[in-house]
């Protein structure tokens, strides 16, 4: 008997996985929202930090945005209504909102700049080699978008090359490691269909 087509199965694995994917990173963004907001409001109110004039009020609607996009995306998600380029939505929704949140921070010179590596590690979930590529090449937009607006708006929070350098390398690496991820599942499916053979038929 010939085997169960390889490209059918990843298919069929493809299109459930991309779905529950998709519903398991919104759920761990809406966590991530509320635990780095809730770190902000702790170091605020108990510890007493200093913030930047406006700085609590930019944090605040750009955590609001970002939840209401996501608990938009997840009634999407629930209703089973998910458009081919949804995926790319949300990533680009992302992007924009940890650009933003760089951008009213301290820029570069943030340690929210890890964030962006979370973006290019959610893509390896959606099953799509090609939203990976985009993943990876809206943050490093992003990152030169902060960069460059470090260097000719707020020059007080520029870093050095080099650290720049090595960002860009190091999230160009986080690229290539998640899309061998997609890689290596495609391969897994593309196996799993050459041991599986159908039942001989009566």
């Amino acid at each position: 008997m010939e085997n169960l087509p390889a490209d059918l199965s990843w298919l069929a694995a493809e299109r459930v996985e991309r779905w529950a994917g998709e519903l398991r990173i919104n759920l761990i963004r809406l966590v991530a929202i509320a635990a780095f907001y809730g770190h902000h409001l702790f170091n605020r109110f108990v510890l007493k930090e200093c913030f930047p004039p406006n700085y609590s009020l930019a944090v605040t609607a750009t955590a609001a945005i970002w939840t209401l996009g996501a608990l938009a995306l997840h009634l999407s998600l629930t209703n089973q209504r998910v458009p081919a380029g949804l995926r790319y939505i949300a990533v680009g929704f992302d992007v924009l909102m940890i650009t933003s949140l760089l951008m009213v921070s301290d820029g570069p010179r943030s340690t929210l700049v890890v964030l962006l590596f979370l973006v290019v590690a959610t893509s390896t979930l959606r099953f799509d080699l090609r939203l990976v590529w985009v993943a990876t090449a809206l943050t490093l937009l992003s990152y030169g978008l902060v960069c460059g607006h470090a260097k000719w708006i707020k020059p007080e929070r520029q870093i050095p090359r080099r650290q720049q350098v090595i960002m860009v390398l190091s999230l160009s690496a986080a690229g290539v490691l998640a899309g061998q991820g997609v890689r290596q599942a495609r391969r897994f499916a593309q196996d799993y269909a050459d041991r599986v053979r159908p039942e001989d038929a009566p």
